[in-house]
């Protein structure tokens, strides 16, 4: 599920789920970031981090997670975005579309450093999962049951 915020200026934020967050990380460790990592090799200097964030191995996500919270969200808004509850209506917009999809919860990982991201999800009803995440330091899981 994807939603998009626009302005005057254009599309300026994105509300995007995964309804089985298990078989989408699946897919995309089997499939879509091999051939990514082929298009775009390490040593393109051209392109820099950007490119070098694809040959990183994301983080597992634990099981207990992706069973009491079995759906994926990511939220963005561009800088630009001022009013919070445009932000807020398109974040509730994705997780009302996933439960009516039989969703029962939500998780998504966040910068520690991050503390608007963060204080936003708090605001939406997220905690921080208290589950072993060593693989990705300076970042949390967020979950919400819907």
């Amino acid at each position: 599920y994807t939603f998009v915020l626009e302005d005057e200026g254009g599309p300026c934020g994105f509300a995007a789920g995964a309804l089985h967050a298990e078989g989408f990380l699946q897919q995309r460790d089997s499939s879509w970031l091999p051939a990514i990592r082929h298009k775009y090799p390490p040593d393109l200097e051209a392109e820099g981090e950007a490119v070098l964030f694809f040959h990183a191995e994301p983080p597992a996500v634990p099981q207990p997670v992706l069973r009491r919270f079995p759906s994926l969200v990511q939220l963005g808004t561009a800088p630009r975005v001022l009013d919070v509850g445009a932000s807020r209506s398109l974040a509730l917009c994705l997780l009302s579309a996933l439960r009516a999809n039989g969703s029962r919860g939500v998780f998504c990982q966040v910068s520690d450093a991050d503390r608007q991201q963060l204080s936003f999800y708090s605001k939406l009803g997220f905690v921080a999962l208290p589950v072993a995440w060593g693989s990705s330091p300076g970042s949390q899981l967020l979950g919400r049951l819907l």
